[in-house]
């Protein structure tokens, strides 16, 4: 089966949005999107994929994107991934209402154990994924991030750009130093440019991450899934909640594989 980018929607804006995300990434990566919405009632399959079609016909009325449309009936968050699977998607794209959501959201991503998803609220702004945030923790699991950036850069030409804080624990410090070298030497091999950017303990992490975005400009942020609800409820200032709108995020869970769910092939 023809791997693909799955794209859940809710017949609103922000899932309009999310299929404009996963056309510039289907455009890049030459693979189908799957457009899905979930109903409580199988009487109301017929009407969804009518809806979906109409909004896929819309969208590709000067595009050349093949998208395939499909509704079905169950469990919002267990269907998703069902089909997810089924298709192949080795991405999702979804539209997502912000903070108000957050925990929906989140109960979305983490089902898709081995789909990465991104996260968006906004459409394209800032054009391709070329400079890729990266805030990076003393967890192994957070290494997976380094595959993915090698995989955007793949398709957009990626600069990485890695965000750390001092850590005074000794034990974190070391694993910290550990898993920046390991991306170091990852994105050094794959001749990947990147900048890293230390910070000490005592700023607020997330509102240094979109400071740090607004400096460079970034057009993606990635980070682990269950650092989202985290890094986006310590957000503080005003400026950075309406970046932090304008911004799509790539959330990657911890057992997210990349070279089992195809993003090298």
């Amino acid at each position: 089966m023809e791997k693909c980018i799955l794209v859940p929607h809710d017949f609103t804006e922000v899932g309009d949005f999310a299929i404009e995300h996963a056309y510039m990434i289907s455009k890049a990566t030459k693979t189908p999107i799957h457009l899905l919405h979930i109903v409580k009632n199988e009487n109301d399959i017929v009407t969804a994929e009518e809806k979906l079609s109409k909004i896929a016909e819309k969208f590709n009325k000067d595009k050349d994107a093949k998208i395939i449309v499909t509704a079905r009936k169950g469990n919002l968050f267990k269907e998703i991934y069902k089909y997810g699977l089924e298709v192949d998607a080795y991405l999702a794209v979804m539209g997502t209402h912000g903070i108000k959501n957050i925990k929906k959201a989140m109960k979305v991503v983490k089902k898709l154990v081995k789909i990465p998803f991104i996260l968006v609220q906004s459409p394209v702004i800032y054009g391709e994924y070329s400079k890729v945030l990266v805030p990076l923790d003393y967890e192994k699991s957070s290494r997976i991030k380094a595959q993915w950036i090698v995989y955007l850069n793949t398709f957009f030409k990626s600069n990485a750009f890695i965000l750390t804080h001092t850590e005074k624990d000794s034990y974190k410090s070391k694993s910290l130093s550990s898993n920046l070298k390991f991306m170091q030497d990852l994105l050094n091999k794959e001749l990947i440019d990147y900048e890293w950017k230390n910070l000490d303990s005592s700023k607020n992490f997330a509102d240094e991450i979109y400071s740090f975005a607004e400096e460079i400009q970034a057009n993606i942020i990635l980070i682990m899934t269950h650092n989202y609800r985290e890094y986006i409820k310590a957000i503080k200032k005003i400026e950075h909640l309406e970046l932090y709108k304008k911004i799509p995020i790539m959330c990657v869970n911890k057992r997210t594989d990349i070279f089992k769910s195809g993003g090298f092939n």
